[in-house]
């Protein structure tokens, strides 16, 4: 398998770790509601408000390299949607950055019920932004272990 294709495959199977961290009554709330926002979110336009602007540029550089498809932008963000839902576990603030812990409760994908995953949050431009800017550029820059590093990050919450 190519090294591009392997990080598109990858990035695929992050997204879909990632999945859907979002709840019916999740405590992410507290960060200004981007889950349940981005749970009615359907297009990449959409979805750019709640992504701070260094993961939005990470994603525009892959796709200007040719690692992501302009279509596939949407792809290589965590999937929230209607079908998803998680309870809080913890949440840290620290002045404009954050980090919010959640176990599905409910999600299409049966085995990532139970799954956690840790959210990095940061306050940019006013409004809390999901952070992923790091292991996005790592998996598609290749550094600090590529696409593989990005996924175990994922599952250890970063």
């Amino acid at each position: 398998m190519r090294n591009g294709t392997r990080i598109i495959a990858a990035i695929a199977a992050a997204a879909c770790l990632a999945t859907a961290a979002c709840s019916r009554g999740g405590g992410a709330a507290s960060f200004d509601g981007v889950f349940e926002k981005l749970r009615r979110a359907k297009s990449f336009d959409e979805v750019r408000p709640y992504y701070t602007s260094g993961t939005i540029d990470a994603i525009e550089r892959a796709v200007s390299e040719g690692a992501v498809s302009k279509g596939g932008r949407l792809r290589v963000l965590p999937l929230f949607n209607a079908k998803t839902s998680w309870e809080e576990l913890s949440r840290k603030v620290e002045g404009d950055r954050g980090t919010v812990r959640i176990r599905y409760t409910d999600h299409p994908v049966e085995n990532m019920i139970g799954v956690q995953m840790e959210f990095n949050m940061v306050r940019e431009k006013g409004s809390w932004r999901i952070d992923l800017e790091d292991s996005i550029r790592a998996s598609l820059g290749g550094g600090r272990g590529g696409a593989e590093d990005y996924i175990r990050r994922i599952r250890k919450g970063y």
